[in-house]
């Protein structure tokens, strides 16, 4: 371990990285599954004041700013009525393969189902159903993750060009494999050796396998990269 390394992990403790982060919620009571990433822990907000009141599932992933609540201090406002103290904790229960955009903050006393990805921003104040998307304050129900999904494909092709205009215009260049990273079933398909930025895109996922065997039946639009950009450049001229 180099310097920087250990001064980091010195000032950060367990909110060094995803996994210290996660080893130390398991510690203190809180129920994580497997394939969980909590990707700046430094800038997230787990409440551990009642660890055993918060369950995550498989494959969870939280992003930046996320906060996580199982209590408030209400009744420090409520107790000065009458002097009675109320007390205000509830748990938080989230299932399996689900996103947590960033900032967004989730409740007490919230169920958060299997397959749901939660709108960045948003705050979670009810329950959430399997397979849907949500997103607002209050988070309310938008779509369905297959909807969602399939509106991602219909758009795939344009959104990655946008991408590809936006790169050229700031630095004069095509972009690389590595800059399209998400873009991977554009151009790339069928049963042949993957670059390594594809293979840690499928890692990614959460879903290695299955991601890798949908990438092999893919036929897709561009043979490669390389002709996906040649398209793009001769509709520019």
């Amino acid at each position: 371990m180099n310097f920087i390394k250990i001064i980091k992990k010195a000032i950060y403790r367990e909110k060094y990285n995803s996994e210290t982060y996660i080893k130390y919620l398991r510690r203190i009571g809180i129920r994580i599954g497997e394939d969980c990433i909590i990707y700046v822990p430094t800038k997230t907000l787990i409440d551990i004041q009642n660890p055993y009141m918060i369950e995550i599932g498989n494959n969870v992933k939280i992003a930046e700013g996320v906060k996580i609540l199982t209590h408030d201090f209400s009744w420090c406002v409520t107790s000065g009525i009458d002097g009675y103290i109320t007390g205000s904790v509830g748990s938080v229960n989230i299932g399996n393969n689900v996103f947590i955009g960033m900032n967004a903050i989730i409740l007490k006393n919230v169920k958060i189902g299997d397959n749901v990805i939660i709108g960045a921003g948003s705050i979670v104040t009810h329950d959430c159903d399997d397979n849907y998307v949500y997103a607002g304050n209050p988070a309310k129900k938008i779509m369905t993750v297959n909807e969602y999904h399939e509106k991602r494909k219909k758009n795939e092709i344009k959104d990655a060009r946008i991408v590809v205009k936006k790169y050229f215009d700031r630095y004069g260049k095509l972009p690389d494999e590595k800059v399209l990273r998400e873009f991977v079933f554009v151009f790339n398909g069928g049963k042949k050796k993957f670059s390594n930025i594809v293979d840690e895109v499928l890692e990614d996922s959460g879903h290695y396998k299955l991601c890798k065997q949908a990438l092999e039946k893919n036929n897709p639009q561009y043979k490669n990269l390389e002709e996906f950009l040649m398209d793009f450049r001769n509709d520019e001229e």
